[in-house]
């Protein structure tokens, strides 16, 4: 029996501890979860946590909810543009929406080869790297080429080569599916939760994907890198390397821009830095751009899934005149 009251009392103890400890009764302890709510009695986010997320949602432009300006006719899927200065959305159209960016893709394979820090560092093209689908745009590269990183990141921004880009991967990450991983570990980080990469080039994968606002955030990390403006900007690229045998090679492309390219007008007072066209059939005609405003502000625009290429240039001029 005196066993038995000593272990009621231990219990009971015990209950008004885990019920009561830190001032809270036992009715508040048990306070149901309210899904409306930022924080309960069962979240697993510190105020630490909280913090840093905060930190981070502080340099950003956050798009929730589509803001289309009653003036502004825009038929793509999905369009956008952002203020980097003052962190402002002045479009957003389905920002969020999952769609096929064909060689925007390649935005992310710039910013891995940058953050590298091995640009001259001599790559060769290896038989992994090869191209074989049909109507993909090439550099013509073969295995035994021999180039440096920084000029495939030219050909591959410049040109367009998907080719190029497939050696970047191969070369940085020792096969194409580790650079794979690459590219969704660093899409995690930079908070671009709707996006996942199948490969460095941006041909069409039914697990390849990103939005609207996950290519502005890989933008705008490029934005960084006073090289990747330099590479975004030129309007064609020439490029001198050595075969398998030895043999020197040259190749001169045109950016696949028409804006550096001078084949389209920006609105007036716009200029543009630079970006990155994507089209196959099922992404349609993409276009990301890194431009300056009359005021000197700073902006990234996005189009996914345009009829056609003329159609994308001329809805991002609609855009761009929003900067103004």
């Amino acid at each position: 029996m005196k066993k038995t009251r000593i272990y009621a009392v231990l219990l009971a103890a015990a209950t008004s501890v885990f019920l009561g400890g830190c001032g809270k009764t036992a009715e508040s302890f048990m306070k149901p979860y309210d899904i409306t709510s930022q924080q309960s009695e069962f979240s697993f986010v510190g105020t630490s946590q909280q913090s840093r997320a905060s930190a981070f949602a502080a340099d950003l432009c956050v798009a929730n909810e589509n803001v289309i300006p009653a003036e502004v006719a825009v038929t793509a899927e999905t369009a956008s543009v952002y203020c980097v200065d003052d962190k402002t959305v002045l479009y957003a159209k389905n920002v969020h929406q999952r769609m096929n960016p064909a060689s925007l893709t390649k935005i992310m394979t710039a910013l891995l080869t940058l953050e590298s820090g091995r640009l001259d560092e001599e790559v060769t093209v290896t038989e992994e790297a090869m191209i074989t689908e049909s109507g993909a745009t090439l550099c013509h590269l073969k295995p035994g080429d021999k180039l440096t990183l920084r000029q495939l990141l030219n050909l591959s921004m410049v040109r367009s080569g998907n080719d190029a880009a497939a050696a970047i991967a191969v070369f940085l990450g020792g096969s194409l599916s580790n650079f794979n991983d690459m590219m969704n570990q660093r899409a995690k980080e930079l908070g671009a939760t709707g996006t996942h990469f199948a490969n460095p080039h941006g041909l069409t994968d039914e697990d390849h994907y990103t939005t609207a606002y996950d290519i502005y955030l890989m933008l705008k990390e490029a934005l960084k890198y006073e090289e990747f403006l330099t590479i975004v900007g030129q309007g064609s690229y020439e490029v001198a390397y050595k075969d398998a045998e030895g043999k020197d090679k040259t190749n001169s492309f045109e950016s696949t821009n028409r804006y550096v390219s001078g084949r389209v007008e920006a609105p007036e007072g716009i200029t543009v830095i630079g970006g990155k066209t994507g089209t196959t059939n099922a992404a349609g005609s993409c276009l990301a751009l890194i431009t300056k405003g009359n005021s000197g502000k700073y902006y990234i625009s996005v189009i996914l899934k345009a009829d056609s290429t003329d159609m994308v240039f001329q809805e991002m001029n609609t855009l761009l005149s929003l900067e103004n």
